[in-house]
C-alpha cells in the first residue's frame, strides 16, 4: 500500500481521486493548496504525490519546485494532473521534475498504473 498525496484546489477533484486511489488499496491524503501540501510533505512519510498544476497561490510548478528542495520532496514521485493542454507542457513537466503527465479527466487505470509504477520500489 503507498501513501499518496493528493493537491488540488478542486475539493470535488481531490474526492474523486481520493476514491479511486483508496479503492486500489493505497492510503489517500490530501491538500487544497500548494503551500498545505508541502507541510504535509515535511511532515508525513509519502510514495508520490499527485499534483493539479492550477492552483490559486502556489501553483503546481512553483510546488514543486519547492519540494525538490526539500530532504523529504528530492527523490519523491510527482505525478501531474492537469486540464491544461498546452503543446510544450510535457517537456516543462519533465524539466521542472515532475515524473508523468496525467491529463484531466483521468483515465483511472492509467493513474493507477503510475501509481504501481513510481512506488513499485518502496512497496
Amino acid at each position: 500500500m503507498a501513501r499518496v498525496l493528493i493537491v488540488d484546489d478542486n475539493q470535488a477533484m481531490v474526492e474523486a481521486l481520493s476514491i479511486v486511489v483508496s479503492a486500489r488499496g493505497h492510503d489517500a491524503l490530501t491538500a487544497l493548496s500548494g503551500e498545505e501540501a508541502l507541510r504535509l510533505i515535511a511532515s508525513e512519510m509519502l510514495d508520490v504525490v499527485l499534483l493539479d498544476l492550477t492552483m490559486p497561490g502556489l501553483d503546481g510548478f512553483e510546488t514543486l519546485d519547492r519540494l525538490r528542495t526539500m530532504p523529504e520532496g528530492k527523490d519523491l514521485p510527482v505525478l501531474i494532473i492537469t486540464a491544461l493542454d498546452e503543446e510544450d507542457l510535457e517537456d516543462r513537466v519533465a524539466e521542472a521534475g515532475g515524473n508523468a503527465l496525467l491529463r484531466k479527466p483521468v483515465d483511472v487505470n492509467r493513474l493507477a498504473d503510475q501509481i504501481e509504477v513510481h512506488t513499485a520500489s518502496t512497496a
